[in-house]
């Protein structure tokens, strides 16, 4: 990838996670204020949009190569702005079409960031993945920052349909600045699974970052995502104060990312990643023990620092897996594998979830849920250590 390519591709990531954090943090408590706090309707409609994800990446990894991945990649910025016209124009509405909903949304997110991770892959060898993904969740962190404060500043003095206005303004910019990328580099070669999976067979390092994603989708990536910030705005209150605390969380992930620069430029062996999942479980059970605002606020502080490196690195780690001379050919391949075991964790996470919630029906469940997924993250860090080990000894 060229640099002009990488400078521009930067940019939109930056201005595109503003409108990502928006549907990760306020699209939720959107609906949920709409069809009155009933979780049960969230999590079938966020299952259903998993499974769409990955149907989805199938089809479109079938088909995308050098001709057609700038047109993908560029098509996800207007079907972008059909979904924040359709919550302009359903309003409360939207409730009845959300599953047509998902599949647009899906549709966009996955138009992008598989065009987005086949560039990725491409662009950078074992020595410089990490201190890139590093770079990129630096960018993002600081959208992180701006972008929760100022959407609840919005809804709480305006209303959610301003912010869905600005938010078209901002995909408009995208799409503007989407002009300037000259052409992606991306394999012709068609899926050939059965071959990627003759040549992994004996490929232990790769079964393991792929357990590594299967694992951190069940706890931190998972259910997670949509479950946390319901949580949090709970106890809060009003999107303005969830807003507050989580530009502060970015802060917060912003300085854990520059301490992992600072170890991957020294070259220390790292090890550590399952102590991290360790300290991260043991906050999510002081939530159990004492559910108040406080312990919920140190388990969000220990995700936000501590999470935020294993996931970087578990990033870096899978995209690392295919750079060597007998599998770079196969990164379609690999992409659809690890989105398989990402798939299956996540559905395993949301039925856990559902399962929990929906035989209780009592909000207090939902904290005995977090640390039970949280120890799947102590699973998930111990296959990242190994597989982080061979890649660092076969450089």
């Amino acid at each position: 990838m060229e640099k002009e390519n990488r400078k521009y591709i930067a940019i939109i990531s930056f201005l595109r996670k503003f409108i990502r954090v928006f549907f990760n943090l306020f699209f939720n408590i959107y609906i949920l204020k709409i069809v009155n706090n009933d979780l049960i309707f969230i999590i079938k409609y966020t299952l259903f949009g998993v499974i769409i994800d990955f149907i989805l990446c199938y089809i479109i990894l079938k088909f995308i190569n050098s001709k057609n991945a700038k047109i993908i990649y560029k098509a996800s910025f207007p079907l972008l702005i059909l979904c924040i016209l359709a919550l302009l124009i359903f309003k409360e509405r939207i409730v009845k079409y959300i599953f047509l909903f998902k599949i647009l949304e899906a549709l966009a997110e996955i138009c992008y960031s598989l065009p987005y991770e086949l560039i990725v892959i491409g662009s950078n060898n074992n020595d410089t993945m990490s201190s890139f993904i590093a770079n990129i969740n630096i960018l993002s962190s600081i959208s992180t920052i701006l972008t929760p404060i100022f959407s609840g500043f919005i809804i709480q003095n305006f209303s959610y349909y301003i912010l869905f206005v600005l938010l078209i303004f901002e995909t408009l910019i995208i799409i503007t600045i989407s002009f300037r990328i000259k052409d992606f580099t991306v394999s012709n070669k068609k899926l050939e699974m059965k071959k990627f999976f003759k040549k992994i067979k004996s490929e232990k390092y790769i079964h393991d970052i792929y357990k590594c994603m299967f694992y951190r989708r069940i706890s931190s990536q998972g259910a997670m995502t949509e479950l946390l910030p319901i949580i949090l705005f709970l106890r809060l209150g009003t999107e303005m104060n969830l807003g507050i605390y989580n530009s502060l969380f970015a802060i917060l992930s912003i300085v854990s990312l520059q301490i992992l620069k600072i170890v991957n430029k020294k070259q220390l062996k790292k090890d550590f990643y399952p102590y991290l999942a360790i300290i991260i479980f043991g906050s999510s059970l002081l939530v159990i023990y004492d559910s108040s605002f406080i312990t919920l606020l140190i388990y969000y502080i220990f995700m936000n620092t501590l999470g935020t490196i294993i996931e970087s690195e578990s990033c870096s780690a899978v995209y690392s897996a295919i750079e060597t001379k007998e599998l770079i050919q196969y990164k379609k391949e690999h992409i659809l594998t690890y989105n398989i075991y990402m798939t299956v964790g996540q559905i395993i996470s949301y039925i856990l979830i559902y399962v929990l919630y929906n035989y209780f029906y009592d909000i207090n469940i939902l904290s005995i849920a977090v640390a039970i997924l949280m120890f799947f993250l102590i699973i998930s860090t111990i296959y990242l250590n190994k597989s982080v080990d061979y890649l660092n000894k076969n450089k």
